[in-house]
């Protein structure tokens, strides 16, 4: 979700607007799939059995299944920021260049929080541990920050673009109204 000052000569043209739908779709399928559904599985997944079974290698089914996706998250998202530094050549817009500027501060805010969620998840201390809920609250709340930051960051870029943009706001107003339900309802 970060947005740089793009570099463009005639050769590379075709290779950077390529880079930069890359970058997007990832971003957008990593936000608005990946990370919806790690939290859907982190807070109303903990009964899901494969059979008779609740435990996969050693673990439960829905906290294998939770990490897997929010390993994938951060992965992905590390692969969207750097497919937008490889078109942009490392260089960050400035803050004169309005709502781009916006959604580079906000991506990257969102990338920040990625990396500390793997961070924290492989420093957690056991669940039986008197500081446990410390982790709890500190993964929860990075885990929501990251994702309601993505909300406005891939709004931003929907509002920027005018490439598909009535079937994107479309899409993104319902996907909104569904974050939205999901909190108040689960």
């Amino acid at each position: 979700m970060i947005m740089l000052r793009i570099r463009r000569d005639n050769q590379a043209e075709a290779q950077v607007n390529t880079l930069q739908n890359a970058h997007g779709t990832v971003m957008v399928l990593v936000w608005m799939v990946f990370a919806s559904t790690a939290i859907l599985f982190g807070q109303h997944g903990r009964t899901i059995r494969f059979g008779s079974k609740e435990k996969l290698l050693g673990e439960k089914n829905w906290f294998q299944i939770h990490r897997l996706i929010d390993c994938l998250t951060t992965i992905a998202t590390l692969l969207g920021f750097l497919l937008i530094l490889v078109e942009t050549q490392g260089t960050w817009i400035t803050s004169d260049e309005g709502l781009t500027f916006v959604h580079s501060v906000l991506g990257g805010m969102i990338v920040c929080c990625a990396l500390l969620q793997s961070w924290m998840a492989l420093f957690r201390c056991h669940p039986e541990s008197s500081f446990r809920y410390i982790y709890n609250w500190l993964h929860r709340m990075t885990g929501a920050l990251a994702f309601f930051l993505s909300i406005p960051t891939i709004f931003i870029m929907v509002t920027i673009f005018n490439e598909n943009r009535t079937g994107m706001i479309v899409i993104l107003s319902l996907w909104s109204s569904w974050v939205v339900f999901i909190v108040i309802f689960f």
